[in-house]
């Protein structure tokens, strides 16, 4: 419970911060911002409900189910790619954000139906972390890059770690993990609005 509460505080004041952006800014990092927020949100109703569906019965089950799901499969990934974006200056229009999040929930259930949980989760957190990486090498100022780099390698091992074969890690250390990596998403985020720009 307590990683919960840590986790929807994290989302939450991820997202503020998210609003805190000064000065004008393009339509393109504009959407990527709204689209931070977008994940953040699902992120922290995942969190909201496996701290409020305490009830037991099969429906609270399944929509606790839904939405652990529609944080790890589709917000994670969705800010991954926002940061990764940024830092390519990738020109995506919100038709382009909105097909890609359809494109996460339709692999997501083809895995699912192929019954690849495992290998899918360990997948998409390892294709997170290089994403994440990847952005920090592309960044140009130090703050955005050392803030990607460890946002990519606690989430990787948020998501990885308890579907690896290892000693199982404390879940409020798995929760705190995932709750940094969010802020420091979101100061990546807010730190390459002022990126220059390819010519």
């Amino acid at each position: 419970m307590a990683g919960d509460f840590l986790l929807l505080a994290a989302a939450l004041a991820s997202a503020l911060l998210t609003f805190r952006q000064t000065g004008e800014i393009s339509e393109e990092q504009r959407l990527r911002l709204s689209t931070g927020r977008l994940a953040l949100a699902f992120i922290a109703a995942a969190a909201l409900g496996r701290l409020t569906l305490t009830a037991g019965g099969q429906d609270a089950e399944t929509l606790k189910r839904i939405l652990d799901n529609l944080a790890l499969y589709a917000a994670l990934p969705l800010l991954a790619t926002a940061v990764l974006s940024q830092a390519m200056h990738w020109h995506w229009s919100r038709a382009g954000w909105g097909r890609w999040l359809l494109g996460l929930f339709a692999l997501f259930e083809l895995c699912r139906r192929m019954e690849l949980g495992e290998l899918y989760t360990l997948v998409m957190g390892a294709a997170i972390g290089l994403a994440l990486l990847l952005s920090a090498i592309r960044l140009h100022k130090s703050r955005a890059r050392l803030a990607s780099a460890g946002s990519g390698l606690l989430l990787a091992l948020a998501i990885c770690a308890p579907v690896l074969p290892l000693p199982a890690l404390p879940p409020l250390v798995l929760a705190g993990a995932q709750a940094v990596a969010l802020l420091l998403i979101a100061f990546t985020l807010l730190n390459s609005l002022r990126e220059p720009q390819p010519q």
